[in-house]
């Protein structure tokens, strides 16, 4: 079982307890026509769905987002991993201490020789679809996402980011796989496949939105 499905098993439960399946549809795709109604889903029906997503995940139906994120993904998980990732923001790297450890504790699987500079901000919600190769630089103050919560939708997403990536300053990541020796320009806004030893300035988008 993968990452993005044991996260989407465990949303459902949580829906499920709470009686807020009703008018739910998960989906691969920003389409809420392509998916299937939760509430009239069977356990075996749903596994089945769910075991063919890897990348990401839709669901579409939901209440707003300052009523229902803490349904979709629990409430204490979040808050620590805010916790940890905002003082690793702030933090140097020292002598004596790697912050890639505090990184690494939330569940960021992060390469040998990466750095991850000042104020990059790092998802709070799904830190561990978060994946960076060896010998990266990641920019200082860049964002990397794994989800996003439109009005009526909530999407996860995994980050996966190969060896010697340059990622620029106040750059934007969302859901994404990279290849290897890939630069990201300062200040672009990356989402999707982007393939080894490319370079990409400003905006990059890929196939998550059809």
């Amino acid at each position: 079982m993968n990452t993005i499905e044991q996260i989407i098993l465990k949303s459902v439960e949580r829906l499920r307890r709470k009686g807020k399946l009703d008018g739910v549809v998960l989906s691969n795709s920003i389409r809420k026509d392509s998916g299937i109604h939760l509430a009239d889903t069977s356990e075996d029906k749903l596994r089945n769905y769910t075991s063919k997503f890897t990348n990401f995940a839709y669901l579409h139906g939901i209440g707003h987002a300052k009523d229902s994120w803490h349904e979709i993904n629990g409430l204490i998980r979040p808050i620590v991993s805010a916790g940890v990732i905002e003082l690793a923001k702030m933090l140097p790297y020292l002598p004596i201490f790697d912050k890639n450890h505090l990184y690494r504790a939330v569940g960021i699987k992060l390469g040998k020789n990466t750095t991850v500079a000042p104020r990059v901000q790092f998802d709070y919600l799904h830190p561990e679809l978060i994946e960076i190769g060896d010998n990266c630089l990641i920019g200082d103050g860049a964002k990397i996402w794994t989800h996003n919560h439109g009005i009526d939708f909530f999407m996860i997403g995994s980050v996966k980011i190969g060896d010697n990536v340059m990622i620029g300053s106040e750059s934007i990541i969302g859901p994404s796989t990279m290849g290897d020796n890939v630069f990201i320009g300062v200040g672009s806004f990356v989402y999707g496949n982007i393939p080894s030893g490319a370079k990409v300035k400003g905006r990059e988008k890929s196939s998550y939105t059809k």
